[in-house]
């Protein structure tokens, strides 16, 4: 492991705290203003940092989640949907992600980090190949013994190699 990886996994946990705390009190003024708001510009106003203060929640737990993954035993629905906030990022602005993880799979074998590390992978080599505007899919289904994650570049992009993962 390199020595700033390391110390992004270090500091992962006390980041998250940090930010947790710092986002509660821009909440808790949003709330506020939005309470106190006397105009509908106010009110806008108000819920504009609302929005923003949640976009910039979920994109830190997907971005902090990289280095400090969900613990063992996380529903891989849960695992893959924190990387959406990223996986814009990696798309770019006005491009979509989306994300479809099947009902039916069997507990895995594959913890939440190599969960979402293949995740990036397979979502970094479909943007590559992703038309411009266009977007991706990034999709976990049940197969016999296990499931397969892939990501296919949107819209009607080459089906790539699915990762497969064993069931326990």
């Amino acid at each position: 492991m390199t020595q700033p990886t390391e110390h992004l996994v270090a500091l992962a946990r006390p980041v998250r705290h940090e930010a947790n705390n710092l986002l509660a009190a821009i909440a808790g003024t949003a709330d506020l203003m939005l309470r106190a708001a006397g105009t509908d510009k106010e009110k806008a106003r108000a819920e504009r940092v609302q929005e923003a203060a949640n976009r910039l929640e979920a994109l830190l737990r997907a971005y902090l989640a990289l280095a400090a993954p969900p613990a063992e035993g996380t529903d891989p629905r849960k695992a893959i949907e924190m990387l959406r906030p990223v996986l814009a990022l990696l798309l770019g602005p006005g491009r979509v992600a989306e994300i479809a993880v099947a009902d039916n799979l069997p507990r895995l074998t594959a913890t939440p980090a190599e969960l979402q590390s293949a995740a990036m992978d397979v979502a970094r080599e479909a943007a590559a190949q992703a038309p411009k505007g266009g977007g991706l899919r990034l999709a976990l289904d049940a197969a016999p013994g296990g499931a397969t994650l892939y990501a296919t570049p949107t819209p009607h992009g080459p089906l790539p190699e699915p990762r497969f993962f064993p069931a326990a």
